[in-house]
């Protein structure tokens, strides 16, 4: 009999030294409701949480979803000998470079895109921290993730041939500024902005796409996940460094 998606869930957190459902919600940064949710059945695992949990642990992303496949990430179905070391889109390779994983994950800065379910890692980037101190003044990237934009909407905070870095420890609207969102299934890099009466506006940077702007009122609020502020946009040569 196939498991469930609470099975898996269980065996992750006994693997992963988690007790609780609130510290699941913790480690795969994601909110208490939404980890009863994924223990009730009433919803699966989402692209965010699922990348979360698979880089924090040596589950695969395929048998953590449905329950097919290898268990674990090399392949096998065994249980680790030692606890998976954690890790993130920002991996040490030694003290004088660091490796950065880009995955197949656009985000528009237009109509908005659907993220794919299992996104493909498509290549490593391995920067000497000399170059990341000159590109961004620090080699401090912890909870930093890439992701190329899609679209020009967002231009010139941030250029079409681009690479974007986002802070994934923020998942709140703050203040007004750049943010990578879900917003009723679809995925935006936008501008947020308060508005009148508990509104949030999203907004184009680039004026020709104003009409494409939209505000989420106080009771849509709920179908709004941030992911993200954006950081730092870098040119496509980033990548070649």
């Amino acid at each position: 009999m196939p498991s469930t998606l609470r099975d898996r869930l269980k065996e992750l957190m006994v693997e992963s030294g988690l007790t609780t459902q609130s510290e699941l919600a913790t480690f795969a940064k994601v909110s208490k409701g939404l980890v009863n949710q994924w223990f009730s059945g009433e919803t699966g695992l989402g692209t965010k949480p699922l990348l979360e949990l698979e880089k924090k642990t040596r589950f695969s992303s395929q048998w953590l979803v449905n329950g097919t496949g290898s268990k674990y990430k090399d392949g096998t179905n065994s249980a680790p000998i030692s606890a998976y070391k954690e890790s993130s889109a920002l991996e040490e390779v030694n003290s004088n470079s660091t490796t950065l994983k880009l995955y197949d994950m656009k985000a528009s800065c237009g109509q908005g895109t659907v993220i794919p379910e299992f996104p493909e890692l498509l290549r490593t980037i391995e920067i000497p921290n000399d170059a990341l101190i000159e590109l961004l003044g620090t080699t401090s990237l912890q909870g930093v993730e890439l992701m190329p934009p899609d679209g020009d909407s967002m231009e010139p905070t941030i250029p079409r041939r681009s690479i974007t870095l986002i802070k994934t420890d923020i998942d709140r609207f703050q203040d007004s500024g750049v943010y990578l969102i879900t917003f009723d299934g679809y995925t935006y890099i936008k501008r947020l902005a308060r508005g009148k009466s508990g509104v949030i506006r999203v907004i184009s940077d680039n004026k020709l796409y104003s009409d494409t702007d939209f505000d989420i009122n106080p009771n849509e609020l709920d179908q709004l996940i941030i992911h993200g502020k954006f950081w730092k946009a870098l040119p496509l040569d980033f990548l070649d460094v």
